[in-house]
């Protein structure tokens, strides 16, 4: 992103069919790994909201957070996705809870950091240590924030929030 070979195309698009369209590539992934796979989208009070996006880049930043959690949930865990309307002003915010193996204390504030592998808790896969770095400039470059939540052999969560608008 840095040296802006990353070309985004934002536009106006439906929170409730992006997230379903997400959450519906990954199901047969998550079947395939052996991991329960559930989405829960809270009911909001308001109407329809829209987000101005690029949703090809939304789909790596959550292809990432959902195949890190496969990669680090063991057959008949699961993968909880969790989506809600927040704050003032107003935000998506997806959350993806997954019962992996979970990251040490000292490994959590640098997972967003660029080639920052963590070292004890999940080291048994390779990668390049840029997938959660890349999201988070593309979260941020869309207004948005990421982070996560971890306990060592607890699993992890992952979210991330976008700006939104009534229709």
């Amino acid at each position: 992103m840095e040296t802006k070979q990353f070309h985004f195309q934002l536009a106006p698009t439906s929170c409730q069919t992006m997230v379903r369209q997400l959450f519906a590539k990954y199901e047969l992934d998550c079947a395939n790994a052996g991991i329960t796979y559930t989405l829960d989208m809270a009911k909001s009070e308001d109407e329809e909201m829209l987000l101005t996006v690029d949703t090809d880049r939304i789909e790596q930043v959550y292809a990432n957070i959902i195949y890190n959690a496969i990669k680090f949930s063991a057959k008949g865990g699961f993968i909880h996705v969790h989506v809600d309307i927040k704050g003032d002003p107003r935000q998506l915010v997806i959350r993806v809870t997954d019962t992996g193996v979970g990251i040490s204390e000292e490994d959590l504030p640098h997972i967003f950091e660029r080639f920052y592998k963590v070292s004890k808790s999940r080291s048994t896969s390779g990668g390049s240590g840029l997938g959660l770095a890349i999201a988070k400039e593309i979260v941020q470059y869309h207004g948005g924030q990421i982070w996560a939540e971890s306990r060592l052999g607890k699993g992890c969560s992952i979210s991330f929030s976008l700006p939104v608008h009534r229709i």
